[in-house]
């Protein structure tokens, strides 16, 4: 952990006073204990202070009851011609304290530290199925930058800005901006949103074509096979999705993942597998939590998949003619399917 200026916030509620301070070498186990009590089990696997700020609020008996780790770059003891980024990389409260104001204790309590540190923008990569953290940053003056306008925003810069922001390598996680001066953000359509997962993923096919050119296909016909089975493949999952959804009375929509495509780029170049970057599929209904919506969601995203088993294996299996099959080890297991 690196040193940082004390920033002190304090929050009122009923239940009391919760102050936030810079984490001391004994919060680092209390802070743990929050963490495993508030993140699931993938995020408390991955939770780490190593190089990076990190504050705690205490309660009025000093009991650890939240935390908040905080990424500056450059360090504030390095020189930032072009000024400084700050990330919040984790933020937590004590499901179990039951003090209201924790939260966003925390959050401002971040915005005091990266203001101090001369940081001119500040993100936040949040779920995009953690309502309650975009509820929380939403309040604190964070927005969330669709890809398009991230894009328009850096340009070429862009690969280094989710560097500083650590994005790109986390699928499903949303990139969330707080910068006073942007021009307010709208909300890009359904079908663009779509179009986005889209052309992701045809892209990933196409690193995997390129890597291992082993179709017999000239190019120009192998995109246009890559696109369209792109295509019906992620159109037959939203579609199942989005009628089970329907069944249950539920209105859903769509959020790509672009900060998935680092992951998937590598593993795309790295060994030749296609990691579809699929979006999140997630209600409309405001407020709505997570926790809440899991069973209607798991039976929405069951049918998704097994839509796409039926319809690969389908297309695999009883095709009359495996010649559309560019791969030659799949069009060969094919054509001793159809022999047999």
């Amino acid at each position: 952990m690196h040193q940082a200026s004390a920033v002190a916030v304090q929050s009122r509620s009923e239940g009391g006073t919760v102050t936030v301070r810079l984490m001391r070498a004994d919060d680092a186990e209390p802070l743990r204990q929050v963490v495993n009590r508030a993140f699931p089990l993938f995020d408390r696997m991955t939770f780490s202070t190593h190089n990076h700020d990190v504050f705690v609020a205490v309660d009025a008996d000093e009991r650890v009851v939240g935390g908040v780790v905080l990424d500056v770059s450059p360090r504030p003891d390095c020189d930032a011609p072009r000024g400084r980024t700050g990330t919040v990389v984790y933020i937590c409260a004590d499901p179990e304290a039951h003090l209201p104001g924790i939260g966003g204790a925390l959050r401002d309590a971040a915005s005091q530290y990266f203001a101090q540190v001369g940081c001119r923008e500040t993100f936040a990569r949040i779920d995009a199925v953690n309502t309650a953290s975009q509820q929380l940053h939403r309040r604190g003056g964070y927005e969330l930058l669709p890809m398009r306008i991230q894009m328009h925003r850096w340009g070429w810069h862009l690969p280094l800005r989710w560097h500083a922001a650590g994005h790109g390598f986390d699928p499903g996680m949303q990139l969330w901006v707080r910068d006073e001066q942007a021009l307010p953000v709208t909300t890009p359509s359904l079908w663009s949103r779509l179009l986005v997962t889209l052309i992701l993923n045809v892209l990933l096919l196409g690193l995997v074509a390129w890597r291992d050119p082993r179709a017999t296909a000239d190019p120009l016909t192998l995109m246009f096979g890559l696109a369209l089975t792109a295509t019906l493949l992620l159109g037959v999952r939203e579609a199942a999705i989005w009628l089970v959804a329907a069944t249950q009375r539920q209105q859903v929509s769509h959020a790509p993942w672009p900060n998935g495509l680092g992951l998937a780029g590598l593993l795309a170049l790295g060994v030749g597998v296609w990691f579809p970057l699929t979006g999140s599929t997630t209600p409309t209904t405001p407020g709505w939590r997570h926790e809440r919506a899991i069973p209607a969601l798991g039976r929405a995203y069951l049918a998704g998949g097994l839509a796409v088993a039926a319809l690969t294996w389908s297309v695999l299996l009883i095709t009359p003619d495996p010649a559309w099959v560019w791969w030659p080890e799949i069009h060969t297991a094919c054509t001793r399917w159809h022999d047999h």
